[in-house]
């Protein structure tokens, strides 16, 4: 590890003298980026925590789970199952003859009140394409294997798989068993292709009838992941939801809730992207926003400019990717009292689970998740995208003209991030799951879980807050607007003006303080140009930033 502080940076790195510099090509500077905390305890106001716990929120998590569960026509998973089962029963890979059942059902009754032709032939097409319902990743993947082997089925492979030890032996059920195998595999394809290339062997040595089974099942998961895709986009952006004459998309109705905040941060779908996890996972891939855009980047010559307005916003920042990734040993830069991780926006792409500087908003989600449990992960992860993006562009609106050499990027207290995201979720998908109560299953089973397995997890907490803060405020938009006002430090937001007698029984409680992740960086000012799309670095030098805590 290195460690650099103000004294022993000069804060430069240029050309070699003697070094030819290419004047014509498009020259650009990204503006040194500070982002993060270095904090790892968060403090929430006590009379706030206490009222938001004293209803005790796992017991609302276990009450609403159980009764989706009921109306869905589920058996609701309890005690250790809850932990040990819950990833592979929202995948349609514990009981799923019982969730294969509850899906087809729900897939007949939404079919029954589309709206509109058109939407139920996009609607066959993809969930009853031959007559019979496709509900998942596994039946899509099957199907696509029999319209090149019309006699494979799971007990096909089966064989293959456990002399290979890919199935328990003696385990019957095929439907579950063999399912769980192939996803396995595939995720250790995406993973570790030396390791996969050794299970294959192991499969044609073992079998080599069944393992051609194997392997067409397989490619027909790797060509299902599109599907899961369009599954995911249908219920999104078709308008499959009855109102009227024309019916309503889940798009329709996170627009219009986020217009009533005064925002158009909801405008544009997010991508879908599929990735294997391994276990059911979804999460953000932060854009930015254009207003923020114009102060991190500087075009530096008129070819910059010519270059910007012919290939765009997004087309600079995927160059990005190409910019030397840097040392990869962990190097901090001593502010003071902080200490700051030195990064490079490719190394912190690859590295964080949100991306970083990322040319659009986008989700990326596992695809094993089951479709239909997995809307409320997508509508989860949008919130956290619209809430980002309105805060950035906020924050870039309050940012002098003259952009300044260092931008350090608001935070997000993750409890107030993840309370938001879980309560906008449920408001915005009250009337699907009024209707369809499997559609909200998988994010009431999960919030279930993650209660029991940790009291301070972020999700169940942070839902708790908020929903202690709607019961004080009736209007969705407001609350809204208030949280976007202190997302960075919520412990201001019981002291404000709007809330001067909210939880007045629980006065002169202590504040409750959390553990966090602390997660400050900073990426170096790098001027570079691009030729045929490839960016080229020309100097690189790091500033020393404010020592004013990042997002206050």
């Amino acid at each position: 590890m290195l460690l650099l502080s103000p004294s022993n940076v000069t804060a430069q790195w240029a050309e070699p003298e003697g070094a030819t510099t290419s004047s014509e090509l498009p020259r650009f500077t990204l503006r040194e980026i500070v982002a993060g905390r270095n904090d790892t305890l968060t403090r929430i106001p006590g009379r706030w925590v206490h009222a938001a716990l004293a209803a005790a929120p796992d017991s609302w998590a276990t009450a609403a789970y159980h009764e989706a569960a009921t109306r869905s026509g589920i058996t609701p998973l309890t005690g250790s199952a809850l932990a040990s089962e819950r990833s592979y029963h929202v995948m349609g890979l514990y009981r799923r003859r019982e969730l294969t059942a509850a899906a087809q059902q729900t897939l007949a009754a939404i079919r029954a009140t589309l709206p509109a032709d058109s939407t139920r032939v996009r609607f066959d097409h993809l969930f009853r394409p031959r007559g019979e319902w496709i509900v998942d990743v596994h039946d899509a993947a099957l199907a696509w294997a029999r319209s090149r082997a019309p006699g494979i089925g799971w007990g096909t492979a089966s064989r293959s798989l456990a002399a290979a030890h890919w199935l328990d032996k003696g385990d019957s059920r095929a439907e579950e068993a063999v399912p769980r195998a192939l996803y396995g595999l595939m995720v250790l394809a995406a993973s570790d292709s030396a390791a996969f290339r050794a299970a294959r062997s192991d499969l044609w040595r073992a079998d080599s009838v069944a393992a051609n089974a194997v392997l067409l099942l397989l490619a027909g998961y790797a060509e299902s992941q599109n599907w899961f895709v369009d599954a995911l986009r249908f219920f999104l952006a078709q308008p499959w939801i009855p109102d009227g004459a024309q019916g309503l998309s889940l798009a329709d109705i996170v627009r219009e809730d986020w217009r009533r905040v005064g925002s158009s941060a909801a405008g544009t779908l997010p991508e879908i992207r599929p990735h294997l996890f391994g276990y059911p996972q979804a999460v953000p891939h932060y854009g930015v926003p254009p207003a923020l855009f114009q102060h991190l980047v500087r075009a530096d010559n008129q070819g910059a400019r010519n270059w910007l307005e012919r290939h765009g916003q997004a087309s600079l920042l995927r160059a990005l990717r190409w910019l030397p990734a840097g040392d990869t040993s962990l190097v901090l830069l001593q502010v003071g009292s902080e200490a700051i991780r030195l990064t490079t926006v490719p190394r912190q792409s690859r590295e964080s689970l949100n991306g970083f500087l990322e040319p659009g908003n986008a989700i990326a989600i596992d695809p094993g998740y089951s479709p239909l449990l997995a809307l409320g992960a997508v509508v989860h992860e949008w919130q956290h995208l619209i809430f980002r993006q309105q805060q950035l562009e906020e924050f870039a609106q309050r940012l002098p003209a003259r952009a300044a050499a260092v931008v350090e990027l608001p935070g997000i207290e993750p409890y107030l991030a993840e309370g938001f995201a879980e309560w906008s979720t449920e408001r915005m998908l009250t009337p699907v799951v009024a209707r369809w109560p499997l559609m909200g299953l998988g994010e009431r089973e999960k919030r279930a879980g993650l209660a029991q397995e940790n009291t301070d997890d972020q999700h169940s907490i942070g839902y708790a807050l908020v929903r202690a803060l709607a019961a004080e405020m009736s209007d969705p938009a407001a609350i809204t607007k208030l949280l976007l006002r202190h997302a960075a430090q919520p412990s201001t937001l019981a002291t404000g003006r709007q809330l001067p007698r909210a939880w007045r029984a629980y006065a002169g409680k202590p504040d409750r303080v959390f553990p966090v992740p602390a997660s400050k960086i900073l990426v170096p000012e790098v001027t570079f140009t691009i030729e045929d799309g490839v960016p080229g670095v020309v100097a690189s030098r790091i500033l020393i930033p404010p020592r004013a805590k990042v997002g206050r």
